[in-house]
């Protein structure tokens, strides 16, 4: 799903609270056996995406293609559509944060809350340098996938080509990526051991309060439909 920023006031809440919702909203995904405490968690996530991030049209119809034909399976193999339905919605419970927090969240923000919660700092490099791959990643394969284009081979078309057209170059340049990142993190000196220091330390602020505040209503009307139900 292609994903681009908004302004929006989910890019300065404290990326550590948004962290810990988005775990939160995961055990909710499993916890939940009410079709309308999911479907309430549904709605609101999806004007949080809507707001904060811009969504493709064809993103959109893809995702509603895929659930719809995912809930018309489950309900004809298990002839109880209302399990079906709470699969789907289970599913962009599950959905939903893991797109938000990225697209909301810039990689020092995340890199600042993860050596808040005292991580070992080796593990805080695995974790920024996976994020800042990702995106790289996908630029690359898009490149490969159209310079391929330009000499006549559709991919999509020729799925037998995908290892020598695709995936061995993109994993040359991968390791490109790797020996300068390599070389960069030599060239500075970096000591996974040393104490680092930050410009920007994270600050609980105003707004945080009231974000929290608004997550904490949310999940008391959750659990007060999943009581009920």
């Amino acid at each position: 799903m292609s994903l681009a920023k908004l302004p929006q006031f989910l890019g300065s809440v404290n990326p550590l609270l948004k962290i810990v919702l988005s775990i939160a909203l995961t055990a909710c995904a499993f916890a939940l056996k009410s079709v309308w405490a999911n479907l309430l968690l549904v709605s609101v996530l999806m004007v949080l995406t809507f707001v904060s991030v811009r969504v493709e049209t064809k993103s959109v119809v893809g995702v509603g293609v895929f659930l719809l034909i995912f809930t018309g399976l489950t309900g004809t193999l298990s002839g109880d559509w209302g399990y079906a339905g709470l699969g789907a919605a289970r599913l962009l419970v599950l959905i939903l944060p893991a797109l938000l927090l990225p697209a909301t969240t810039a990689p020092g923000d995340l890199v600042r809350a993860f050596q808040a919660v005292r991580l070992p700092p080796f593990l805080v490099l695995s974790l920024m340098l996976t994020w800042r791959f990702l995106p790289i990643i996908q630029q690359e394969a898009q490149r490969i996938i159209e310079a391929n284009l330009l000499r006549g081979v559709d991919l999509a078309r020729r799925p037998g080509l995908w290892f020598s057209g695709l995936f061995t170059p993109l994993i040359f340049r991968i390791v490109s990526y790797a020996d300068d990142v390599t070389v960069g993190l030599e060239t500075r000196g970096y000591d996974p051991e040393s104490p680092r220091s930050t410009s920007q330390p994270l600050r609980w602020r105003p707004g945080d309060t009231l974000f929290a505040l608004g997550a904490a209503a949310l999940l008391i009307a959750v659990g007060g439909l999943e009581w009920t139900a």
